[in-house]
């Protein structure tokens, strides 16, 4: 099979995946904001925050450099392994016993029994990590999307019976472990190949030439992570754990519509980047594509969460959180703008530059920590103000910085990627509001909205943004991808 019908292949189970997490996270956050209190929400944030940065050290950047390697020898992978499972329960223990005093420098000594717990999760995380990212590199998305969907499946439901059981915020907590716990063990049930068998082998030197780069993609992802999360660690320890909640949740509402529908491509986009690394005019055509693919399938779903604010936070997390309703309209356009930066990630990673992914990623968390910390004396809007205006500036700097030396991609070809789908959510939201108007029932104002906006998205991306309609047609099979 060709690249392009691998691909094609490829983003459709992706799709399919994405599409079921998203309504088992979407069913999760409608039920637990309706069990659980804000500062249960705010709990789990400040926990969040720690794990996301220690969880990278499972893995040490290696994954990234697995997908990249043309060859990767039996020991290798088998020393690699190890390494990462003797990480991970090393990691869990650290937590476990740091977790009083990171509790403590959070701001509210009641995480320290929910981190402690999820330190778990990086020993469970790595037991199956590699044997997924095999079966990335191979493109096999179809047995990833069932693992991965199945295990959102048990752990969403975990998570609303625990809840409805009053187990407060160890519901999350268990939500996580799930997760984490059943993913692995599907992988190796149902995602092992016959290219590589693990045994009871292990030699650092095998592990050596791949530890260096890792190295680099593990600073960068730990400057990642410190962006993403940076603002929830000031919020939280400036204004509370219970503004975090009110904070964090619409967040994380916006925030999961990136992570869901970005991996549809970015995920496919890597593997099909290290096969093409050497040539410069295909790296182009291949991020453009993926740049334009996240813009179109990200701008009309946030611009529906900005224009319809009210309504959807008043549906989606009930009357309680009316007032998160301008926060979550506001996150949704920093969604927009940081979906952008994304595709970067499998650019770089895909063409090995580790380096300039480590300083591009340093720039960036520096960069919004100064941000953030200044625009909290104007309180957590002052924050989503603050993070929304410098991913838009971040988005126009990126090319000259990162896109132009990697690709060639011309400023002008480069913008029109993203400015012809923000033109259609435009026109679509205008014609929304319009329609939805006179209506005061909030779900029928959402339902009528979002077909009058979807009919006028589609019909403006046939004009503006005919590629992109003519590749989702070849998604669903209704026309053949182009060669």
């Amino acid at each position: 099979m060709t690249i392009k019908g691998r691909a094609v292949a490829a983003v459709r189970w992706t799709s399919f995946a994405t599409a079921g997490r998203v309504l088992l996270q979407t069913l999760q956050i409608f039920v637990l904001a309706r069990l659980l209190t804000q500062h249960d929400f705010g709990l789990m944030a400040m926990v969040l925050t720690v794990t996301a940065f220690v969880q990278l050290f499972a893995d040490l950047g290696v994954s990234s450099v697995i997908i990249h390697s043309r060859t990767i020898s039996d020991d290798a992978l088998t020393t690699l392994y190890w390494l990462n499972v003797a990480i991970g329960a090393v990691l869990a223990g650290i937590v476990a016993a740091a977790s009083p005093a990171l509790a403590s420098f959070l701001g509210d000594s009641r995480a320290a029994l929910p981190l402690a717990l999820s330190g778990l999760s990086f020993l469970f995380l790595a037991l199956g990590q590699q044997i997924k990212v095999l079966a990335e590199k191979r493109l096999e998305f179809r047995t990833i999307a069932i693992v991965e969907l199945c295990s959102a499946a048990i752990s969403t439901l975990a998570a609303i019976i625990l809840a409805w059981n009053g187990a407060g915020v160890y519901a999350l907590v268990a939500a996580i472990l799930l997760l984490s716990g059943c993913n692995s063990l599907f992988y190796w049930l149902f995602a092992r190949s016959n290219d590589w068998n693990l045994r009871a082998y292990f030699h650092f030197a095998d592990a050596r030439p791949y530890l260096g780069s890792g190295m680099y993609l593990l600073g960068a992802s730990l400057a990642n992570t410190a962006a993403v999360q940076i603002d929830i660690l000031i919020v939280g320890r400036l204004l509370g754990s219970t503004m975090l909640g009110i904070y964090s949740v619409p967040r994380e509402l916006c925030l999961k519509v990136m992570m869901a529908t970005n991996p549809i491509i970015t995920r496919v986009g890597t593997p099909l980047l290290a096969e093409v690394q050497h040539d410069k005019g295909r790296i182009r055509n291949v991020y453009l594509t993926t740049l334009a693919m996240t813009s179109a399938i990200n701008f009309p779903i946030y611009g529906f969460i900005a224009a319809f604010r009210q309504d959807v936070a008043l549906i989606a997390l009930g009357p309680r959180w009316g007032n998160a309703a301008d926060l979550l309209g506001m996150f949704a356009l920093w969604g927009m703008f940081r979906s952008l930066g994304n595709p970067v990630g499998s650019l770089l990673y895909g063409t090995g530059k580790s380096k300039v992914a480590l300083i591009q990623s340093l720039t960036v968390a520096v960069t919004l920590a100064i941000t953030a910390a200044i625009a909290a004396h104007w309180g957590a809007m002052g924050v989503a103000v603050g993070i929304t205006i410098f991913y838009a500036v971040f988005a126009i700097a990126l090319w000259a910085g990162v896109i132009r030396p990697i690709t060639g991609a011309g400023f002008v070809e480069y913008n029109l990627q993203w400015l012809r789908p923000l033109l259609a959510t435009a026109a679509a939201a205008g014609v929304g509001l319009f329609v939805a108007l006179p209506i005061t029932d909030h779900f029928i104002r959402i339902v009528a909205g979002g077909i009058a906006g979807g009919l006028i998205y589609l019909g403006s991306s046939w004009f503006l943004n005919r590629r992109w309609v003519l590749s989702m047609m070849a998604l669903v099979g209704r026309r053949k991808a182009e060669a």
